[in-house]
C-alpha cells in the first residue's frame, strides 16, 4: 500500500485548523465569579436592611383593588334568594339559588349590558325531577 505524503501533509492541517478553532483566545473566555444563586436573602433584622415605606403607587393598586371588588344585594323573592352583583352600578353579575339549592348563575361576559349564562355550566341546563317528597 503506498502512502501519498501529499494527503498525509493534508490531512495534517486540517486536523491543526479545527483544533485551532476550538481554541478561544483568553479575553473570551468567561470569568468565574462566586455563585451567589445559593445564597439565602437577608433577615429582617441584618445590618444594612432598612424598611422601605409604601410608595404612592402601591396605595393606588391597593385603591383599585378596593374599586374592584362588586357590590352585592341580596334579596328574597319567594322562595328563590336573589344575589346580584354591580360595578360601578352595573349589573355585572346574578346568581339565583332555588328553594332546593339548585344555584343558576348569568354574568355579562362581554360588557354589553345582557346577562348570558354561566359558561362553565356547559351549553345544556340539567333537567330536575322531584321523584319521591314527604313531610
Amino acid at each position: 500500500m503506498k502512502r501519498n505524503p501529499m494527503l498525509a501533509v493534508l490531512l495534517l492541517a486540517a486536523f491543526a485548523t479545527v483544533q485551532a478553532a476550538d481554541q478561544k483566545p483568553i479575553a473570551e473566555k468567561p470569568v468565574q465569579r462566586a455563585d451567589l444563586t445559593d445564597a439565602p436573602p437577608p433577615a429582617m433584622n441584618d445590618p444594612g436592611v432598612k424598611a422601605v415605606p409604601p410608595s404612592d403607587l402601591d396605595k393606588a393598586k391597593a385603591d383599585a383593588r378596593a374599586a374592584d371588588k362588586p357590590d352585592v344585594s341580596v334579596r328574597k323573592q319567594g322562595e328563590d334568594t336573589i344575589e346580584e352583583y354591580r360595578n360601578s352600578g352595573r349589573v355585572t353579575m346574578i346568581r339565583i339559588t332555588g328553594k332546593g339549592g339548585i344555584t343558576k348563575t348569568y354574568i355579562d361576559t362581554d360588557g354589553d349590558g345582557r346577562l348570558e349564562a354561566n359558561p362553565k355550566d356547559g351549553p345544556v341546563a340539567p333537567v330536575y325531577y322531584k321523584l319521591y317528597e314527604w313531610n
